[in-house]
């Protein structure tokens, strides 16, 4: 296996076979998480100080979650979630292997409220499911995906969103993200949320050069950027 530093990316290498990454002893030892540049670079947009409560909405298998306990030195607590129960024990066992104790995890449907998380997170991410025409390079067989289903994908991650913003507090911050590069699962999204939620509003962040200062949102495509193609929004609810 070949490893070069990423050209940007600080701190992060560009594998060249990563189906070997799970036989180096520096994996089994928990020195490292394997993910694309995009989410890489959609973990970093959740960044801030001050942040000590953080729900992950739809987390399997957990790889942003491992990236943003890793940014924050396990110094928060984290909440790991999704509908299936057998794709969290990927998250807890990445957490154990990382060696990562602030990591929970609960099943939870996106789209149904607990009212117990009722504006209590710093940060929520709301990574939701999508048509994945954004990794199509990796998984070219998602091109024969039943059109009608793909349709249906909007209203699921408009209600995960607005689910999803019940939990921030005044003053945090919600994070939205795909794998696809559609509007209509990513701006048709955020700006329909944004329109029916005046106490959100888009917010500039700053992702490592050449990607640069981002105003609200940003699609990263695999030939401008090298990246996965990705949909990051960040969004801070009024105080």
């Amino acid at each position: 296996m070949r490893a070069e530093p990423h050209p940007w990316l600080p701190g992060c290498f560009l594998l060249r076979d990563t189906g070997a990454v799970e036989r180096l002893e520096a994996f089994t030892r928990g020195d490292l998480i394997v993910q694309d540049a995009a989410a890489r670079l959609a973990a970093l947009a959740t960044i801030e100080n001050g942040q000590e409560r953080i729900l992950d909405v739809c987390a399997a298998p957990g790889g942003k979650t491992f990236a943003m306990a890793i940014d924050r030195q396990d110094r928060a607590s984290i909440l790991a979630c999704d509908v299936h129960p057998n794709k969290l024990r990927l998250i807890e066992a990445g957490a154990k292997r990382l060696g990562l104790t602030g990591i929970r995890t609960a099943a939870a449907d996106g789209r149904e409220h607990h009212a117990a998380w009722s504006q209590q997170a710093d940060l929520v991410l709301a990574d939701v499911p999508c048509s994945g025409l954004g990794i199509i390079r990796k998984k070219p067989d998602i091109r024969y995906k039943d059109p009608a289903a793909l349709a249906e994908l909007p209203l699921l991650q408009s209600r995960i969103l607005g689910n999803a913003s019940t939990y921030v507090r005044p003053g945090g911050l919600l994070v939205y993200a795909t794998c696809t590069v559609l509007r209509a699962e990513n701006e048709a999204v955020t700006d329909a949320f944004l329109r029916a939620h005046s106490d959100f509003t888009e917010e500039s962040f700053v992702l490592p050069a050449p990607v640069g200062t981002v105003s609200g949102h940003i699609t990263l495509l695999p030939h401008r950027d090298g990246t996965d193609g990705f949909y990051i929004c960040r969004i801070r609810r009024k105080p």
